[in-house]
């Protein structure tokens, strides 16, 4: 039994040596003979083998089955599978679409029969630059006799190399990349070289990018080539570590040149060029079919994703469930002709080499979309194509037809929104699409500035959600900043981008300022780019600042982007900028001035803060910019009598009614650690505790913490908007229904939701809302952005400290101002408004003289330098430094726009907070603004004049006359200047 058993196995053993003998002597020839050149020198001998056995075993060839083979670590693929045409190829590499793909190496053999693809994935360890293989590949460049003009740089190019394509290094190849590379540096920009050789029978298409994306743009590269109609033989990805400069990719494509050949002035080439210069800003989209079924390019595609991610924001307004994204989506496939009518039209606005009469060729294209709409049936489909195609006929700029854009930005005439209050209507917005996130600016000014927020989304369902609130978001935001920006030149404005799942800031943030920068830079002569048709006629000066995801090195590019495309005033395009900025958080700009209004509303409540102990209650923790700030603050201005008794964040949270142990805080916010790291034992009062939010109960207690803990104020420095919401503001009461704390202070902006912040004020509660109690922000950044006008980086830096040190008085001052006119006009309401009400209403007039005062200056005054009063008050405005260093460029250098703002919103502020509200008014409606405004300014110099004689007398009550004279003289003199 056991022989036959043996017998048995040997007859197997000896057929199963038989057949794979048969199968490699046919396999390895043909192998051989089919495989490129540039396999064998990819792969090594071991590699080769891998490969044959791996066929052998699977039956690639004989029985049509397909392998992939991965190393132990997992960070090798290879795919082997029969065929060879474009839809393979795409497979192979669209197995691989979630991962990075540092290198990749894809062939055909030369028979068609088979395709065999290897990738090297994530991060590879770069070559060791003192190893043999390293100076021998050097050697071979040398050996070779080919020409470099920079050797050094290229040896550091090579250093930059993983070792795998040292090791199996090709000087020829390797020259093309450094060349490539070099041609891309610090731009961010797509390369695109043809190079054809006819000995060879092969066209080379090369690609070159600075930071490409971590995923997906191999494939979308191919699949450009495949929807042209092209057949790729060959094609090789690397990727090359450059320090600074970050990763850089370069790409190779080789086409079969019998089949017809590209040349380099060919539309069919330069169509091409197009499409694969935007695989770096292009991520996939259901829209795409349009590319693969209707031939429309990336670009077309871009503009309708454009088109109905707008549709999508107002729409879902009037019903959430019949305008969802992908409703519309289904909706603009399924009416494609009228899409192609609708984007001939666009085209026919912007295109800036059209030669007909522009407007009758438009007219004419309108008038085809209006009757193909007439003939949509489906009211909700004709509901959301013509959304589609408002948004075409209300763009006023675009950077559609610019070369080398990162994205498309488009600048939007406001009247394209729905009906709104006249205060809720942004003055301009713009609309950006970018690599897996959309966009939108608004400003409710002329001259406005605000930050630039990323929202991230983990999940597609996330997304969504965000997505249906993305414009009202921006918006709102910027309604807020308008309000908080009465001090400033700036009006109020907000961008904030929403990013996808699969999407990344860096490339978000570069696609929309880039495509932003598009449509604002102008030359000398205030002309936009000759490819930019321009409806608005009007030269937009935009500022920016850092906000949520917003990083140091986003600041810094973002300034230098603008320097390097030609803005006339990059220093002030960005504020908050690490070197040669004022950092928030270093600083403490936004806490001086919550503080100073904590300090304010507590004496309100008959608690002099320097003399009586009181507690305070905060969210944000000792990592953040406000909360971190508002503690070494309070400990600064009132030591011991200021007792924080609470504090949470996102990790976790602390409290001891005793008062948290201030060494202990100050620990924390120097090693910027969180609450949860407070020190259990420093604490000692009854039923005080740490807690991290690691645990369920944990949470429960963080996020419950600001609500029960009883304390004279709270100080909301962190956390989500509408954390306290209409649902549940009641956990802020006691059971006796009193509040937990007798004032809130907001320094971070929409923590209370309005709603309940009017529960809260309904139960006696002194709330300061944020556009008034976190103003110094702004306020800082906008004196940054004026020391850009007019500074180099070099003379900002010689005085950073200086102009840091006045900038800070001259915050607390700004905000003392407004805190005092705030209780003083709460008393005189006697109850029938609230501080939150009166915050805005002071927020409205100062604004609307300040836009008043524009509207004078704008017409009345020819030449600034010539009216020594306006000088006067501009130099007034600036830090002490300032005006005694470059008091010739404030007025010579700052643009006009800029000063004429800057004087209207220092006036009506100035105004308002020393004579209150309604004075002004009266004023104005019997006299003309520039006699009003002339006449006060005059009176004011007077009046502080006669102050400071009567604090000069030896009197016994010169105190008490100068305050009398400084409180009223001002009116007084005025009104009779005035003849009132």
């Amino acid at each position: 039994m056991a022989s036959d058993v043996e017998n048995g196995v040997d007859a197997v053993l000896d057929r199963l040596k038989s057949d794979l003998r048969e199968a490699a002597d046919s396999l390895v020839p043909w192998f051989h003979q089919n495989m490129p050149e540039y396999y064998f020198r990819t792969h090594t001998k071991e590699e080769q083998l891998w490969h044959l056995h791996a066929m052998l075993s699977a039956g690639v060839l004989t029985e049509q089955q397909a392998v992939v083979l991965k190393s132990p670590c997992g960070t090798r693929v290879t795919h082997i599978m029969p065929g060879s045409d474009m839809a393979s190829l795409i497979h192979s590499v669209g197995l691989l679409a979630e991962e990075r793909i540092q290198t990749a190496r894809l062939y055909t053999s030369m028979d068609d029969s088979l395709r065999l693809d290897t990738f090297l994935l994530g991060k590879q360890a770069l070559c060791e630059t003192r190893t043999t293989p390293f100076r021998q590949a050097l050697d071979l460049v040398r050996s070779a006799g080919m020409r470099l003009d920079d050797e050094a740089a290229f040896e550091e190019f090579l250093a930059s190399a993983s070792q795998d394509y040292v090791d199996k290094f090709e000087p020829n190849r390797a020259v093309r990349h450094f060349e490539m590379c070099r041609c891309v540096e610090s731009t961010e920009r797509v390369h695109v070289v043809l190079d054809s050789d006819d000995a060879q029978g092969f066209d080379r298409i090369m690609l070159a990018m600075e930071n490409p994306p971590a995923r997906g743009v191999l494939l979308q590269a191919l699949k450009v080539f495949q929807r042209e109609g092209y057949e790729v033989l060959r094609a090789y990805g690397d990727e090359f570590e450059r320090g600074e400069s970050g990763r850089m990719a370069v790409m190779s494509f080789y086409l079969d040149r019998s089949q017809g050949g590209l040349e380099e002035s060919s539309p069919a080439f330069q169509r091409l060029k197009r499409q694969l210069m935007a695989v770096k800003w292009f991520t996939f989209h259901s829209l795409e079919l349009l590319a693969e079924e209707d031939g429309w390019e990336i670009g077309r595609v871009m503009l309708l994703q454009a088109a109905c991610e707008f549709a999508h924001q107002f729409l879902i307004r009037k019903n959430i469930y019949a305008y969802t994204s992908a409703k519309i989506v289904r909706t603009a496939l399924k009416h494609r002709e009228l899409l192609d009518h609708m984007a001939s039209y666009f085209e026919a606005r912007f295109d800036p080499e059209i030669r007909e009469p522009r407007e009758e060729l438009e007219q004419k294209r309108r008038d085809m979309v209006h009757a193909l709409l007439r003939d949509v049936n489906d009211d909700i489909a004709r509901k959301i194509l013509g959304y589609i195609f408002r948004f075409f006929r209300h763009v006023l700029r675009c950077n559609y037809y610019m070369p080398n854009r990162f994205g498309l930005s488009f600048r939007m005439d406001p009247r394209v929104l729905p009906p709104l209050p006249d205060e809720e209507r942004p003055y301009a917005f713009y609309c950006f699409h970018g690599p897996s996130c959309f966009g939108f600016h608004v400003r409710y000014r002329d001259m406005s500035r605000g930050g630039v927020r990323v929202v991230r989304t983990r999940t597609q369902e996330q997304f969504e959600i965000e997505s249906n609130r993305l414009f009202d978001e921006a918006n709102q935001l910027a309604r807020a900043q308008q309000y908080k920006n009465k001090d400033i030149p700036e009006g109020g404005s907000k961008a904030v981008i929403l990013l996808g799942p699969t999407g990344e800031i860096d490339l978000a943030v570069k696609s929309m300022v880039d495509s932003l920068l598009d449509i604002i830079v102008t030359d000398e002569k205030g002309r936009l780019a000759p490819q930019i048709v321009d409806y608005l006629q009007h030269e937009e000066i935009i500022y920016l600042g850092p906000d949520e995801n917003i990083t140091p090195r986003h600041i810094e590019w973002i300034t230098a982007r603008a320097a390097k495309r030609g803005y006339r005033w990059p220093n002030a395009f960005m504020s908050s900028k690490p070197r040669t900025g004022i950092n928030h958080k270093r600083y403490g700009v936004t806490s001086e001035g919550v503080i100073v209004f904590a300090e304010e509303v507590l004496r309100s409540l008959d608690i002099d803060p320097h003399r009586d102990p009181f507690t305070v209650k905060l969210t944000g923790g000792p990592a953040g910019d406000v909360a971190s700030n508002v503690v070494k603050i309070l400990h600064r201005e009132f030591g011991d009598k200021a007792r924080v008794v609470a504090m949470s964040d996102g990790h976790g949270a602390v409290h001891d009614p005793d008062g948290l142990n201030y060494e202990e805080l100050l620990r924390l916010i120097e090693a910027d650690l969180r609450t949860s790291h407070f020190d259990a034992s420093k604490l000692t009062g009854k039923g005080a505790f740490v807690v991290s939010t690691d645990t369920p109960d944990g949470v429960r207690k963080r996020d419950d913490l600001h609500n029960i803990v009883e304390a004279d104020i709270f100080i909301p420095a962190g956390g989500r908007p509408d954390t306290m919401n209409i649902k549940n503001w009641q956990r802020f009461m006691r059971k006796d229904g009193t509040p937990t704390a007798r004032a809130v202070v907001e320094g971070a902006n929409l923590f209370i939701a309005p709603d309940a912040r009017a529960r809260l004020e309904s139960k006696g509660v002194l709330c300061v809302p944020g556009p008034s109690a976190n103003k110094t922000g702004v306020i800082c950044s906008s004196y940054e952005i004026l020391a850009g006008l007019i500074l180099s980086d070099e003379e900002f830096l010689e005085m950073k400290d200086q102009y840091a040190e006045e900038l800070l008085e001259i915050l607390r001052q700004r905000a003392r101002d407004e805190a005092r006119l705030l209780l003083r006009e709460y008393r005189y309401a006697s109850g029938t408004m609230t501080l939150t009400e009166l915050s805005y209403e002071v927020s409205r007039a100062i604004n609307s003289l300040g836009d008043s005062i524009v509207t004078m200056l704008s017409k009345d005054v020819s030449s600034l330098p010539d009216d020594k009063p306006l000088c006067d008050l501009l130099l007034a405005y600036c830090p002490p430094i300032l005006v005694e260093r470059y008091a010739d460029r404030i007025i010579q250098n700052v643009p006009r726009r800029h000063q004429f703002a800057l004087l209207a919103a220092f006036m009506a502020s100035r105004i308002l907070y020393a004579e209150g509200l309604g004075w002004i008014n009266r004023l104005t409606r019997v006299r003309s603004m520039r006699d009003v405004v002339y006449a006060y300014l005059e009176e004011e110099k007077r009046v502080a004049a006669l102050v400071r004689t009567i604090q000069e007398c030896g009197f016994a009550e010169k105190d008490l006359v100068a305050d009398i004279v400084g409180a009223t003289g001002r009116k007084l003199l005025t009104s009779k200047r005035l003849g009132l």
